[in-house]
Parts: structure tokens; C-alpha cells; sequence
């Protein structure tokens, strides 16, 4: 029994084998396409909801003479961000003790903007 383990002409397919297809053999792959699959009815329960593939340029960038390039251009327009606060409420909210909530309200404004990578107008 030892003999047959180490024998080299019965090899060990322990680890070669996976998933019923030798390593060496190549694995059989199904081209699907680019096109759209529609979401089971279980995917759009829980909330998932599928996006376009296709972004339309807008009318003034067309205008400008940028043309879309490729099968799927993206889209970079910067989101719009409505603060609770002023520029001007938010540097007098840095000036509070760090007790008053005014003070952690400017201080998240902030935060936000950073995240955004926009400033404080001065």
C-alpha cells in the first residue's frame, strides 16, 4: 500500500484535480456577450436596481465639442452639497468651545466638504 503512494507511475491527482477538470486541460468558458442581463425577481425585492450602461453627454459639454469615447463613458459631474450652515456660520462655529454643538456642527461641515474636495469660500 505504501508502495503504490510513492510509485511515480501511479501519481497522486489529489490536488490536481479540481473540480473534475485536470490543471493541464483547458477550462471550458461560455462568452455571455455585453448585453444586459435582466435581475431576478429576489435581487430587485431586497432594493438592488440595475444602471444604465450607457451615459448621455450633456447638451452643454456637447456643445464645447467633447464627444463621448468608447462603449460606456462616464459621467463626472460634481455632486451638489446643501450644508446646514453658511461659510460664514461655519467659521464663527470654530470659534466656540469644543462643549457647544454649533462648534461639532461646523466641524462636520467641514469634514464634508474635505470629503467632497471643496473649501471654505474666505
Amino acid at each position: 500500500m505504501i508502495g503504490a503512494m510513492t510509485d511515480p507511475a501511479q501519481p497522486n491527482l489529489g490536488k490536481e484535480l479540481e473540480g473534475g477538470i485536470a490543471l493541464g486541460e483547458p477550462f471550458p468558458l461560455k462568452d455571455i456577450g455585453t448585453h444586459e442581463m435582466p435581475l431576478p425577481k429576489e435581487v430587485i425585492a431586497v432594493g438592488v436596481s440595475q444602471r444604465p450602461t450607457n451615459v448621455k453627454l450633456p447638451q452643454v459639454v456637447q456643445q464645447q465639442g467633447v464627444a463621448a469615447i468608447g462603449q460606456n463613458p462616464v459621467s463626472s459631474q460634481a455632486p451638489s452639497v446643501a450644508l446646514p450652515l453658511t461659510d460664514d456660520q461655519i467659521a464663527q462655529g470654530l470659534k466656540v468651545g469644543v462643549t457647544s454643538s454649533w462648534r461639532w456642527l461646523a466641524e462636520w461641515c467641514i469634514r464634508r466638504l474635505k470629503q467632497l474636495q471643496r473649501t471654505l469660500r474666505k
